[in-house]
């Protein structure tokens, strides 16, 4: 801890960092424009899965149910009535554009979300002290080079949540370890609002605002804290009071966003979530393709296939963490623990679902791990490092496979 401490308080140049800045987003464009030139999923053509866009077009139109069925959609049906069924963040998002009557703005948020994540992966590891050109590799490794790829190219119901939550957690992250307190719980809530599990990222959030105030106040105490900084959670809490509001309108539940109501859920024995499903479904966070016998490689398009192979950094993270815990004191250990025990915690959830993403390619669902990974990456990352050669093989993979896989999978 207390040489991550020292590399947080360089100040990297200006005009370096916003050189690397550009860098990150035109590498993250131009990936995400190469492979749209194959599969025609343009910010601006229309989204066939636009849930979010007719949630804000019926809240418009003073009703919080759909008005009818849409047989493509995971509707959730509840009293007769027809509801999108997914945390409504996203919808509080379009409603000012679908208001002024730009109905395809989900494909252009779901864009600058992309890109925006890029740029905040980039300054959580200035933060760290990682100079310039490690810390445009790292931010594309974790983005171009991972899993997201898959998610971040089309504002699909089911990705561009999770694209948004990915772009919201990292916010959060970094404005917490920058000691903006309001802003990262705020940013939080919103993420929550697209991937409810995210709220798991809590702990490691609150410990990160603890450490930047004491390392500013070391005489205070948890009480002074609180007495500081009370009004920090205000607008973490509107945010969170306007989805139990919304809940309870529509469901009759403060905590119940609808996923619980579609027909998949209702008709299952055990229900969306159950923990008897953890053992079935972990086997899908490693499970390998399948050889076919002219050779090829069959990546399993249902419930996912390994994350190591789809998001290779997760293998930088487990090595670069373990070395860090091995050789930190006990004082250095707590934030690589705190942040290892989200994850694990985070996957066990993902796993208590009944299934594990659906149709994909990949295993999307591993994605709304990787914020919190990346922390613990950046926490962990050494001055210099040897094992970058082999990064950069793993990033070739990610990239690789993610690129040619989403290109199959928008094109089947």
């Amino acid at each position: 801890m207390k040489n991550n401490n020292k590399k947080a308080m360089l100040r990297p140049d200006p005009a370096e960092s916003l050189n690397g800045l550009i860098a990150v987003c035109l590498a993250a464009a131009a990936a995400l424009f190469i492979i749209w030139t194959f599969t025609g999923k343009w910010p601006w053509v229309g989204q066939y899965y636009n849930s979010y866009i007719l949630q804000a077009q019926s809240w418009l139109d003073g009703r919080l149910d759909l008005g009818q069925n849409y047989s493509h959609l995971e509707i959730a049906i509840f009293d007769g009535k027809y509801y999108i069924s997914f945390p409504p963040f996203p919808s509080y998002l379009m409603l000012p554009f679908v208001f002024l009557g730009w109905d395809t703005c989900d494909g252009f948020i779901a864009f600058v979300s992309a890109i925006a994540a890029g740029a905040y992966a980039f300054k959580i590891l200035e933060h760290f002290g990682i100079e310039k050109d490690r810390a445009v590799f790292f931010a594309l490794f974790l983005t171009i080079g991972s899993n997201w790829l898959f998610t971040a190219q089309v504002a699909w119901v089911w990705f561009i949540a999770q694209n948004m939550a990915f772009t919201l957690s990292l916010m959060a992250i970094y404005y917490a370890l920058k000691g903006k307190a309001g802003l990262s719980l705020f940013v939080w809530a919103c993420a929550v609002g697209c991937r409810p599990f995210n709220a798991l990222y809590i702990p490691v959030l609150l410990y990160l605002l603890y450490r930047q105030h004491m390392d500013e106040n070391p005489n205070d105490t948890v009480k002074d804290i609180i007495r500081k900084r009370w009004k920090a959670v205000i607008p973490m809490a509107v945010i969170a009071i306007s989805y139990m509001v919304l809940n309870y309108a529509r469901f009759g539940n403060p905590i119940e966003f609808g996923h619980n109501y579609l027909p998949e859920h209702t008709e299952s024995e055990k229900g969306q979530f159950d923990p008897s499903y953890i053992l079935s479904n972990i086997p899908a966070l490693f499970r390998l393709p399948k050889i076919s016998f002219d050779g090829a490689w069959e990546y399993q398009a249902f419930n996912g296939t390994c994350m190591f192979l789809v998001s290779p950094i997760f293998v930088s993270c487990v090595v670069y963490g373990a070395r860090h815990i091995m050789k930190s004191d006990k004082r250095g250990r707590i934030q690589p623990l705190l942040v290892l025990a989200v994850v694990v915690i985070h996957l066990l959830a993902l796993t208590a679902h009944n299934t594990m993403g659906g149709s994909q390619f990949g295993n999307r669902y591993t994605n709304d791990v990787l914020p919190m990974a990346f922390l613990g990456l950046a926490i962990s990352l050494p001055k210099e490092s040897k094992w970058d050669k082999f990064n950069y093989v793993l990033f070739v993979i990610g990239l690789t496979l993610n690129a040619i896989g989403s290109v199959l999978y928008y094109t089947k």
